[in-house]
This record gives C-alpha cells, structure tokens and sequence, in this order.
C-alpha cells in the first residue's frame, strides 16, 4: 500500500474513531442536551417558528433530522474504511450501534433518557446516507493502482 493510499485508510479511522466517542457523548450521557428555556435548540426553534417558510418545523421533525444527520458522517467513516466491495458494512454498523445506544438507554439510563424506535430507524437511515456517499465518494475516486514491475516480456 502506498503513503497516499494508506493515509487515505488512517484519516477515515481517526477521524471514525473521534465521531464515535462524540455520538457516545451526545447519546450515551445521563442528560440530555439542554432544551429548556433560552437554549440553544429552543432559540432555532423560535427563529424557524418566526419565519413562515420554516414555521411548520417543530421540535419532533427537528429532533429527526439531528438523528439523521448525525449518523450520516457515521455510515460515510466506517464505508470509507471498509472500502468499495463492503461500503454496506457502514449502514449495518451504524444500525448496530443505534442498537447499543437505545438498549442503553432503556435500561442504564432509564431514568433520564427515552429510547425509542423512531430513533432507531432515524439514525439507521442516517447510518445508510452515509454509507450511500462513502459509496459514491470511493466510486467518484480514482481507484487503486497497482504498479507491478514486469520482469519479462511476453511475445
């Protein structure tokens, strides 16, 4: 494997390593992000409600379009790491781990946290976009080159 090519396999792995431990501590935390009064999320929910292009977004459909979004880069990592024949490992993987969070989040963190199933199939069908694009992104790539010395000529 040549320096270029296996840099292109080291970023993805940092980089799918570092997105882990984030998903794990928005998810996986006793509490939620703040969404009370004069948060973060309740200020973009005010500045879409005060707009009438957007005032039909509400909470739940934001919440859904985080989950997805959020494993979206999930599913691109782990198919950019496991390559072209095996870009659909990046959905089952993100699957899995969604898997792992809502369990954990049924019984370890019962008390604070909610897990549900429209989380997930969101955060699958993020899983899966991303996937898609690591797809694409390794289709659109130029491929592998492998350069082997000829010893001999064929006549």
């Amino acid at each position: 494997m040549t320096g270029a090519r296996r840099r292109l396999r080291t970023v993805p792995l940092a980089l799918l390593i570092l997105y882990t431990v984030f998903i794990g501590l928005v998810t996986l935390t006793p509490n939620q992000l703040d969404t009370g009064p004069g948060s973060f999320i309740a200020g973009l929910l005010e500045l879409l409600a005060s707009h009438r292009v957007t005032a039909w977004i509400d909470y739940d459909l934001l919440e859904k379009l985080a989950n997805i979004g959020m494993f979206v880069p999930f599913g691109l990592l782990v198919a950019l790491q496991c390559g072209r024949s095996r870009w659909w490992v990046g959905w089952v993987a993100g699957i899995a781990f969604t898997c792992l969070i809502e369990g954990t989040q049924a019984t370890l963190l019962s008390p604070t946290r909610f897990a549900t199933i429209s989380d997930l199939v969101t955060n699958g069908l993020g899983a899966g976009i991303g996937a898609v694009a690591g797809l694409i992104v390794m289709t659109i790539w130029p491929p592998e080159r492998h350069d082997v010395a000829v010893d001999h000529e064929v006549r």
